[in-house]
């Protein structure tokens, strides 16, 4: 049996996917789905919404502040 390629999407759902971004609901990801920044994937045979969870990684950015009072309240929190 062949291994399945690493070009293959890893789907997860939703609600996995607002959990990996620090989210209580799947509003936001919803919201990037509309605004065309998370391409949506739907499986044969049901209404449920997947992404992909590379891509979903991939929006994620490192915050760096711009300023030392934007720096001190990241420190104290």
């Amino acid at each position: 049996m062949e291994q399945p390629s690493s070009a293959l999407p890893k789907l997860i759902n939703l609600s996995e996917a607002a959990r990996q971004l620090g989210y209580q609901s799947t509003g936001p990801i919803k919201k990037l789905i509309s605004e065309n920044k998370l391409s949506p994937y739907k499986l044969p045979d049901t209404n449920r919404i997947m992404v992909d969870l590379f891509e979903l990684e991939s929006l994620l950015q490192v915050f760096i502040p711009e300023n030392k009072e934007e720096q001190d309240n990241s420190v104290s929190q």
